[in-house]
């Protein structure tokens, strides 16, 4: 029996390791939790080998070893952990460990080799440590020796042969006096051996056994080990002293072993092979409490300060569950509709404003419970609390997930943009008659609605800003008559483009105040002749309010995400303990009942794993802001990542488009659904075409394409041959941009897949 000394920090692993090695009987387990508490066992008792962890509270593996090898101490010594870095190898060999070994993968197999790695040390320590006595006795009684010994002249001729030669070889006593010994090794071991003889000869070998096979009078070749010591010069040898020894059981002992270890590496490989590495090391249980705790108080702090925000913001913000019935109705909304939130909490929103059923809306709220964000046209609304007066509302609705990525409701932002129609109605107007009424334009451009600038055409020239204006900018009317409208801009080139082209809406700028504060600002242009001149008149909106909000959303997320990040770690590290217990009672004498439910129940793990390992990819979806990105580089970066053969051709020249950070796993999850299920596919392309405004990116394959019966469902969540996630978050990521993706090619002639990219969302490089 092997008593082993085992030190880990994780009391599960401990008991559960005792447990395994100790099933057979052939080993003796001490667990202990800290090197400290190690160390006081071995004063006191003896053990075969000692196994330690490395990352350890107090003294860790490394130096737990050191201090075991300074007092002398040679018992073997093993490093068992999931620190997988090639210094921590080094390290542990440096320092004296015997063997190594990484945990993670399968743990039937990593028990399995855990024992073959101390068996093959304690058995590697047993036989040096005879071997050493051996050598001890074998100086002592020279002459009887049972080993070969053998003198050789300064000409390598053999001047003494022990009795046991003959015995061994089989040759008569003396008969090879005189005779070259290298005549008789093996032919393919005779250069090395030479080499290794005339290392002795030049008093440069350190001692290190030559293994080689050597001729018997039979004409056999039998192994043996030989030591050489130079002794030329020294009275009574004045030669080389050589001791052999018979080793050929021991060779095939040694094949064997290395037979069944490499079986057993090979089946230990063929097992770990999973989608991605486990390599992350988890720190001991009180600090990711701490961790935890940390994370939980942060997202309560955000939730408190997302509550303050939705509160506060001059924008309506709504909720809706599944059902869409109302659950949350902020203060704006009450100011808005007066409609107290008490009346409108829990029922659908046409029980209690009937009015919005003739509108948009509830086709705009259904769209987004079916994951699209939907903006509403300018919606009017006739409001008796508004006494009778019409309002002007546009809307826009996004899907609302859940933790684990299911749509649970609709968030929806209602902006009251009456004073802005208003103006819109009246410019229109005034703008008309503008010859017949200057002082009518006048009242309307100095309304309190909201801020108006007046420019050249051509030169870009401030002609008129309203009150509004004035108030937004902080400058004076007169001040702003002196500027230019790049000279309000933080970005004065992407605003020369875009007067350039005369685009009518910019839905996001920056401007800076007379002060320094830079703000996001929606524009509106309007371009028409005033008294022979060519001038446009622009509405500025101030977004801080709508980009806090998205920035609040981004934070929060971004906390959950820390908190899902560190709950996976929990859950997989407890995964890997369910794995080792199924794997220990499946090889216990159970009925065949009850081991076709544990076969289910690994199976079931094993699915459990997978899928949060598949959820890691996700764990920035949505906290990053959109961006511009290259299309062919990004659709290149994802094609790399496959090995094969596969050809890929890109048509898009240098296009680019206003995506997600993750896009290049959208492309990704394209790739890998064409190579993983497009069966005979020999070719992918990604190639553009116009579709009125929306530009249409076309991503399609050769292979057998996907019938009609699963066009309709390969985007929902669960669908799939593996872990029926991926399409599904790609249309999810798209949506964030909204971009939308769709599945019309032709059954048998290849799968393609068609994004629109709305106007806006695209250009091309210059």
């Amino acid at each position: 029996m092997i008593h082993v000394l085992y030190v880990d920090d994780e009391p599960a692993l401990l008991e559960l390791t005792k447990l395994i090695l100790e099933h057979d009987g052939e080993f003796s387990v001490d667990p202990v939790v800290s090197a400290e508490e190690a160390l006081g066992l071995l004063r006191d008792h003896d053990y075969d080998a000692i196994v330690s962890d490395y990352q350890m509270p107090g003294m860790n593996g490394i130096e737990f070893l050191k201090h075991i090898r300074l007092s002398g101490n040679t018992l073997p010594f093993l490093i068992f952990t999931g620190k997988g870095r090639e210094e921590v190898v080094i390290e542990a060999i440096n320092s004296g460990a015997d063997s190594y070994l990484q945990k993670g993968g399968n743990p039937q197999s990593q028990f399995a080799e855990l024992a073959l790695k101390i068996q093959q040390i304690v058995r590697r320590s047993r036989a040096e440590r005879a071997l050493r006595e051996a050598e001890a006795r074998y100086r002592a009684i020279f002459q009887n020796a049972s080993d070969i010994i053998r003198v050789l002249d300064r000409d390598c001729k053999v001047v003494y042969d022990s009795p046991s030669s003959s015995k061994i070889l089989g040759y008569p006593a003396g008969s090879l006096i005189g005779k070259n010994p290298l005549e008789y090794v093996h032919p393919d071991d005779r250069k090395r051996i030479a080499a290794d003889l005339e290392l002795v000869y030049k008093n440069k070998s350190h001692g290190v056994p030559s293994e080689f096979r050597i001729r018997t009078v039979d004409g056999n070749y039998i192994w043996v080990e030989s030591v050489g010591v130079n002794l030329i010069g020294v009275e009574g040898v004045d030669g080389v002293v050589a001791t052999t020894r018979p080793i050929t059981e021991r060779k095939k002992a040694e094949e064997q072993l290395k037979k069944k270890h490499e079986e057993l590496y090979a089946a230990f490989e063929r097992l770990t092979v999973t989608e991605e590495e486990l390599r992350q090391n988890y720190d001991d249980l009180a600090k990711s409490e701490r961790r935890l705790a940390e994370s939980e108080h942060n997202v309560r702090a955000s939730e408190s300060f997302l509550k303050c925000l939705i509160t506060d913001v001059r924008e309506g913000i709504v909720a809706f569950d599944a059902n869409l019935r109302v659950t949350l109705w902020n203060p704006f909304m009450e100011d808005l509709t007066g409609i107290p939130a008490g009346e409108v909490i829990g029922k659908q929103l046409g029980e209690s404003f009937s009015i919005l059923n003739d509108t948009e809306i509830p086709r705009t709220l259904k769209c987004a419970l079916a994951g699209e964000t939907v903006e509403t046209p300018d919606i009017p609304l006739n409001l008796i609390i508004k006494k009778e007066k019409k309002i002007w509302i546009r809307g826009i609705a996004s899907p609302l997930y859940n933790h684990d990525g299911t749509i649970m409701g609709v968030i929806g932002v209602v902006l009251d943009i009456t004073a802005r129609k208003d103006a819109e109605l009246a410019l229109v107007t005034t703008t008309r008659d503008l010859h017949e009424s200057e002082e009518k334009y006048r009242n309307v451009f100095e309304a309190k609605i909201d801020p108006l600038i007046l420019a050249d055409a051509e030169t870009w020239a401030i002609l008129d800003p309203n009150l509004a204006a004035s108030e937004l900018y902080g400058y004076s009317r007169e001040e702003m008559l002196q500027m230019t409208l790049l000279d309000l801009s933080t970005e004065p080139e992407k605003t020369k483009e875009v007067l350039d082209r005369q685009i009518p809406r910019v839905s996001l700028r920056y401007h800076r105040k007379n002060d320094g504060t830079v703000f996001p600002a929606d524009i509106a242009l309007a371009y028409f002749t005033l008294k022979g001149r060519s001038v446009l008149i622009l509405s500025i909106r101030d977004l801080t309010g709508v980009q806090q909000i998205g920035d609040a959303l981004r934070i929060a997320n971004v906390k959950l995400n820390l908190l899902i990040g560190v709950t996976r770690h929990d859950v997989l590290n407890s995964l890997t303990v369910l794995l080792a217990y199924n794997g220990f009672i499946r090889e216990r004498e159970v009925d065949d009942a009850t081991r076709e439910i544990l076969e289910k129940q690994q199976k079931a793990l094993f699915a459990i794993r997978s899928q949060i390992e598949f959820t890691r990819a996700y764990d920035d979806l949505g906290v990053k802001s959109p961006l511009w990105q290259h299309v062919g580089n990004t659709a290149s970066r994802a094609y790399a990542q496959f090995i094969n053969t596969i050809s890929f051709t890109c048509e898009t020249g240098d296009l680019e488009i206003y995506a997600d950070p993750m896009l290049e796993k959208v492309f990704y999850n394209l790739f890998d659904n064409a190579f993983r299920y497009g069966e005979d596919v020999t070719k992918v392309r990604l190639y553009g075409a116009m579709d009125g405004t929306d530009l249409l990116l076309f991503f399609e394959d050769n292979g057998i394409g996907i019938s009609e019966i699963d066009k309709a469902r390969i985007f929902s969540r669960g669908i799939g041959k593996n872990t029926g996630l991926g399409l599904f978050l790609t249309r999810e990521i798209l949506a964030i941009t909204r971009i939308g993706i769709t599945e019309n090619g032709g059954f048998r002639k290849g799968a393609r897949f068609v994004l629109r990219v709305p106007r806006g969302a695209y250009r091309l490089m210059k």
